[in-house]
């Protein structure tokens, strides 16, 4: 980009035949090299300072830890801890959830993630690692934002998720229990006194 500003430009300037042509394509390549640039030190900058992103993402922020609970079709109930890894553009999250003894029932990560802002829902696929029978399944989770106005972020998650091998919706309702990413055991402990 310094090359085409400082270099190129003149050049492309002084001969007027070629002005009508390249002018256009030049200022084309230095717009996307600011853009890219601009966007580089805003991504690097969100990741440094958490409450950046947070104002960046607005009503799609869901960064952090969160901590909820189902009941499986056997009727037992399972705790749930799940890791939202989020920077300006992806979204990553992993899950495990414990027996009421605290042994891990399930580990699940997300494949693909969309989060409709607008609308208050966020929808992934996961690739879910069972404990009990030591199978790999497919998986979709759907959830609506719980929160106090439209362009905040959630402070509550609540829907489903369906496990591709039987199909059933289990529900859940999840509350975000810290805006950094907790070790497992401690969130789980958290999760066992508000949940």
């Amino acid at each position: 980009m310094y090359f085409i500003i400082s270099k190129l430009m003149p050049v492309i300037i002084s001969h007027e035949s070629t002005k009508t042509y390249l002018m256009p394509l030049a200022s084309l390549l230095s717009a996307f090299g600011l853009y890219g640039l601009f966007a580089k030190t805003l991504n690097s900058f969100a990741r440094k300072w958490p409450w950046l992103k947070r104002h960046l993402l607005g009503p799609s922020y869901l960064a952090g830890t969160w901590a909820g609970k189902f009941v499986n079709t056997q009727g037992e109930e399972k705790i749930t801890v799940e890791y939202f890894e989020q920077t300006i553009s992806s979204l990553t999250i992993r899950g495990e959830a414990f027996n009421t003894d605290g042994t891990t029932y399930a580990q699940w990560t997300s494949v693909a993630t969309s989060i409709n802002a607008s609308d208050g829902i966020l929808t992934y696929t996961y690739t879910c690692d069972s404990h009990i029978d030591y199978s790999t399944f497919q998986g979709i989770g759907v959830f609506s934002f719980e929160r106090k106005a439209p362009n905040l972020p959630p402070t509550f998650i609540k829907g489903y998720s369906a496990d591709i091998t039987d199909g059933v919706k289990t529900e859940n309702r999840e509350k975000r229990i810290a805006d950094e990413l907790l070790d497992s055991h401690e969130a789980y402990e958290i999760a066992k006194t508000i949940i």
